[in-house]
């Protein structure tokens, strides 16, 4: 038993190795200061609470090991919080009895944008619902803090009891929309989870391929048989298999994710159709897979037989490896595994790719990821191109974005009919509201309306952002045509440039509303203007896109609270740019204006208007319909620099 800790301690650091090679400063942060803070309860340090009841602190956590007298300075260079005259900000006793983090830190998948999400194991009973509130208030002000330093934490108050017995729901379900993820959620804790303080998981000690019952017998012996001291561990409970009742609600979940973080939801999606179209009720999860490989590693392990090496072992290079087998059984599902094998890859050298963190990385990390997958079996066949797809052009990484889009459409379909021959005995365990939440963001996305503006099925949008955005105007049969071309050209290039074509349209604000809305344009974006006959000027469409970027939040669909899908669309904002022609203004018959405008759902709308009257008409509806005025502050005007502006304004205000 002391060998399977060991084991298990080794590779627990080999990920957080992983995770400090990757980035040294977030790796400090997220495993060294945000335990301390969790440890801590002072005034001038992050998440402090007034309130003496406020209960904190990880068991077994040492603070002056973690954070020393270097780092807390560095840190927090004016807390008095371990000067000598200073009580002690520690406590007497710890409520945390586990800390981990869950997801894609530490392994092949983490980024330079990988948020860090923080599985806290307490018992409510010991708390109290005053206490859970208080703990729940200094996370988030740790949370607050650490946006801040440029690292997006979440943390997740999760009861020992509960998790045990798979109750956990609702303590989860602003994240993970509740009912549609249960066992899901657990056994991705169990498969990717990095214990940051406090006590080390029972599961690991368990044998795979036991029974709930023959788990609990087992745990039972090694505390009777003083194997181990139980005071040194947290029983989460066991997970042997996850019943296909719940994998349709995670599918909803997981075509949710997808439309803000695709690369990892095609591979969790992929995993969904594995474990749903096997013919037995339930299937043995990945996490018992990790297991073996870590502590158990005499076992057999489908598909991944070998004995790793610790430092090899990574949560979603056995989960890729597994789908693209899975997929690869079938010649039909021939063009699916090399997807998922494009995804992982480029998730994996996703963070590699600024040219600080190249100079920085001299190649090596590159060459490692290349290998460690060439070993799995998991490079894509055209990886030389993928390695350069930052420097793809507009279209390909469209293309690319509408096959990931096309896969989980068409895998949500398979996974779909295929439940419905289930037959009646068989129950969702997703709950209708969370249909609903689910359903609506997925129709937000993916539904056309009328004026709407219509998303783009991209790779993602981050990836989408250009640095360089050329606009370039022509005139066929008198009606001219506004285009966006990617990269920085100019009269001559433009001509011989017909592939960098982003998009095109007969009017400059929808055009610019639409390469904001799609994320292609972002404030380090550089707009250049070819030689044009209208008085349109550069210097217009600079100030027309900060101003829009300024008044719109960006949308992030996995972000649309419940609350706001379960209620009816409401606009939110709108953004009204008049007379960007600069035609004459003669009385208000022929005032030209454009409405954009952003409803509760993340949806845009652009409606054109010919004359002042129906501009003011459009402003009463919003004012009586959605309270959206001047007066209310979501109403804003864009007048672009020309002689009349004044007027146009004067006219605006009557």
């Amino acid at each position: 038993m002391n060998k399977r800790i060991a084991r298990y301690l080794a590779y627990n650091n080999e990920r957080k190795k992983k995770a400090n090679a990757f980035a040294p400063a977030k790796a400090t942060l997220l495993f060294q200061v945000v335990p301390f803070l969790l440890h801590s309860n002072y005034p001038d340090l992050p998440g402090y609470v007034d309130d003496k009841a406020c209960p904190y602190g990880i068991y077994y956590f040492k603070p002056e090991e973690a954070v020393d007298a270097e780092l807390f300075r560095r840190f927090f260079p004016n807390s008095m919080a371990l000067n000598s005259q200073t009580p002690s900000p520690f406590p007497e006793k710890p409520c945390i009895h586990s800390l981990k983090t869950i997801g894609s830190i530490g392994t092949i998948a983490q980024t330079d944008v990988s948020d860090c999400d923080y599985w806290i194991s307490i018992r409510r009973d010991e708390l109290g619902d005053n206490g859970m509130a208080l703990l729940e208030q200094k996370c988030r002000g740790i949370e607050e803090w650490t946006m801040k330093k440029g690292t997006e934490t979440h943390f997740f108050l999760m009861d020992i009891e509960e998790t045990r017995e798979d109750r956990f729901e609702s303590a989860a379900e602003e994240e993970s929309a509740g009912s549609s993820l249960k066992l899901l959620l657990k056994d991705e804790l169990f498969r990717t989870h990095i214990l940051v303080a406090g006590k080390m998981l029972l599961w690991w000690l368990i044998p795979p391929g036991l029974s709930d019952s023959g788990y609990q017998s087992f745990a039972e012996k090694l505390v009777q048989s003083n194997t181990i001291n139980p005071d040194h561990f947290i029983d989460l409970g066991y997970l042997n298999a996850i019943p296909k009742e719940e994998i349709f609600g995670a599918c909803l979940w997981q075509m949710n994710k997808a439309l803000d973080s695709p690369f990892k939801s095609v591979l969790k999606f992929a995993y969904l159709e594995l474990l749903f179209r096997n013919k037995e009720q339930n299937v043995l999860l990945f996490s018992d897979q990790v297991k073996c490989l870590v502590t158990f590693p005499e076992k057999q392990v489908s598909g991944a037989t070998e004995k790793l090496p610790l430092t090899d072992i990574d949560p979603y290079l056995l989960m890729a490896r597994e789908i693209v087998a899975f997929y690869q059984q079938d010649e039909t599902e021939g063009k699916r595994d090399n997807l998922i094998r494009q995804c992982l890859f480029l998730k994996t050298i996703e963070g590699l790719q600024s040219e600080k963190r190249k100079q920085k990385d001299g190649g090596g990390r590159a060459t490692e990821l290349t290998r460690l997958m060439s070993n799995w079996q998991l490079l894509p066949d055209d990886a030389p191109h993928f390695l350069k797809f930052r420097y793809w052009k507009y279209r390909e990484l469209l293309s690319f974005g509408t096959q990931i889009h096309d896969f989980l459409i068409e895998t949500y379909k398979r996974l779909r009919w295929i439940f419905t021959t289930f037959g009646e005995q068989t129950v969702v365990t997703i709950t209708q509201r969370d249909i609903s939440i689910l359903g609506r963001k997925l129709f937000t996305f993916y539904e056309k309306k009328p004026n709407k503006v219509e998303y783009i099925r991209s790779i993602s949008p981050d990836l989408m952002r250009r640095n360089d955005v050329t606009f370039h105007v022509t005139r066929v049969s008198g009606v001219d045509y506004f285009y966006a071309f990617q990269g920085a050209l100019d009269d001559n290039t433009i001509k011989e440039s017909a592939d960098l074509v982003i998009k095109r349209e007969t009017d400059p604000v929808t055009l610019v509303t639409w390469l904001m809305v799609n994320n292609i344009v972002g404030r380090k974006t550089r707009l250049h203007l070819t030689k044009t006959f209208l008085p349109l000027s550069l210097v217009d469409l600079q100030q027309l896109t900060a101003a829009m970027m300024d008044f719109f939040p960006r949308v992030h669909f996995a972000h649309v609270s419940a609350e706001q899908l379960l209620c009816k669309e409401r606009i939110e904002r709108a953004f009204v740019v008049v007379n960007m022609g600069k035609e004459p203004v003669r009385g208000s018959k022929t005032l030209k204006s454009t409405m954009i405008s952003a409803n509760s759902y993340g949806e845009y709308f652009v409606e054109h208007f010919t004359t002042l009257t129906q501009l003011k008409n459009a402003m009463r509806t919003l004012l009586s319909r959605h309270y959206v005025s001047r007066w209310n502050k979501n109403l804003e005007f864009f007048i672009p620099n020309q002689p009349e502006a004044g007027h146009i304004n004067t006219m605006l205000q009557q």
